[in-house]
Order: C-alpha cells, then structure tokens, then sequence
C-alpha cells in the first residue's frame, strides 16, 4: 500500500485542505450513520430487551427474598422508564453522532495529508484512500481485535473507566504500527531501493508490535455468559462495518474534492 502517488502535484493550502477535509468528513459521516442504525438499530433495540429483562427478574428475585423473610415486598417496574434519553432520541442521536465525528475526523486527516503533501515536496500527491485505510487500521481495526466493541447488557459500568483506558493504549498502538511501517518501508527504500524486503519488513514488523502489545494487555474483566453469542458477533460486525464505511467513504470523498481542486486550479 502506498501512501503517494508518483505524479506531480498542485501543492493545496492548508485552509483548502481543511475545508474539503470537513465536507468529505461530514459526508463520509452521515454515510456512515445510515450504515450504522441499518445494520445495529436491531441488534440494539434486541440488546436492551434482554438487560430489561435481566433487570426485571433480578428485581422479582429481590423481592421474593425480602418476601420470604417476612418483610413488605413493593413492586417498583420503574427502573426502565427513567432514563436519561429516550429511545427515540437515541436513534436520531447515532446519525448525528457519526456525523459530527466524521467532521471533526476529517479535519484531522486533512491536516495529515497536508502534512504528508509537504514532505513529499510536491514530487507526489498522498493517495487519500491509502492514507485513510492506514487511519483504519491505526484507529479502528487494531481497537477492534484487542477491545472489540460491547452492545448494551454486555460490561458493567464499574469497568467503563477501564475499558477506556484499554481502548486508548489499543490505539496508540495501532498508531505506533503504522509509524513502524511507513518509517521502516521508507529506510529500505532509500538503502536499496529494488529490494523486495521492503514490503516484507516493515508489515513483519508491523505485526510482531500489534501482536506482542496485544499480549501483554490486560484482560477487560468483560462477563459474557448468558449473552447470545450470534447477538454479539452481528453487533460488532455492525460496528465494524460503520466504521470501515466511514474511513473509506472519507478517502473517497477527499481524493475526489482535492481532485477537483487541482483540475481547477490548472485551468487557464
């Protein structure tokens, strides 16, 4: 995978960059969002039916306890009804949200790019679709194999604080692994320019790093028994593929704005 294209280049200034990196973030995000409630809204709403349920019959086997200890047993069916954001505003709440996270996404990928554009010189364009799919792999997927995503009824919130934490070294690490790649290719490129190891290397190593961090991680303490475990592939499936969909879509979406930008900017 190469992250630039061996043609010249119309250098793009970094508030043009920024604002195309916006509208291709925003796009790529309400993309996302459609892919995400089509495929996850069910797999949710199946989700919570079952904490309610779970709920429900830790509250009945309460109160047949205190029953049966002589005590006054009150029925409380409550504890479903109060929450903070209802349902309705959740559902409108996960389009908006992948949008407003594909802006503020795109924002930083234009900078990225903008970045990579100088230090190239203007001799290549960075590939956006390329530099996207590295983002991918840094941000979501590596996440994604070490603290793959949790439908509700599925974690305790006691551990929220963890699991971040877990997250947050997930990407750093992922991180990390594309810096290995990119600066290791590009230290066999300029040794030996036709060797073969230079696609080899720097994925090998790329690897060994993902795989040794994933080791020495901690456990997530994350209690799945009595969770379906179809329920829970489909849901992090959906996940997985909202994501993707949002890093392509926003490679996409960037080449084809910078594109238009230079064919314009070349006319007489």
């Amino acid at each position: 995978m190469s992250l630039t294209a061996a043609r010249p280049v119309t250098v793009v200034p970094l508030r043009g960059a920024l604002i195309r990196g916006l509208l291709a973030g925003l796009i790529a995000g309400i993309i996302a969002g459609g892919v995400g409630f089509m495929t996850g809204e069910a797999l949710i709403e199946q989700a919570i039916s079952l904490e309610t349920a779970a709920s429900t019959s830790e509250t009945h086997t309460h109160q047949a306890a205190v029953a049966s200890d002589g005590a006054k047993a009150e029925h409380s069916h409550d504890a479903g009804d109060d929450a903070l954001v209802s349902r309705d505003v959740q559902r409108a709440g996960l389009p908006l949200a992948t949008t407003l996270t594909g802006g503020a996404l795109g924002v930083i990928f234009a900078v990225v790019w903008n970045v990579c554009t100088r230090r190239v010189n203007g001799r290549a364009t960075p590939n956006a679709v390329a530099l996207a799919l590295a983002g991918w792999l840094a941000v979501a997927a590596v996440p994604f194999l070490i603290i793959p995503p949790n439908p509700p009824a599925v974690g305790s919130s006691e551990s929220i604080d963890h699991r971040t934490a877990i997250w947050f070294v997930a990407v750093l690490l992922g991180l990390g692994a594309v810096i290995v790649w990119y600066v290791l290719r590009r230290w066999i490129q300029t040794q030996n320019p036709t060797s073969p190891l230079a696609s080899i290397y720097p994925v090998a190593a790329s690897i060994i790093l993902i795989a040794t961090g994933w080791m020495l991680m901690p456990a997530t303490g994350t209690d799945y028994s009595g969770f379906p475990a179809d329920l829970l592939w489909n849901f992090r499936m959906s996940a997985a593929a909202t994501q993707l969909t949002l890093w392509v879509c926003l490679g996409l979406s960037f080449q084809f704005l910078i594109k238009r930008y230079s064919q314009r900017d070349r006319r007489p």
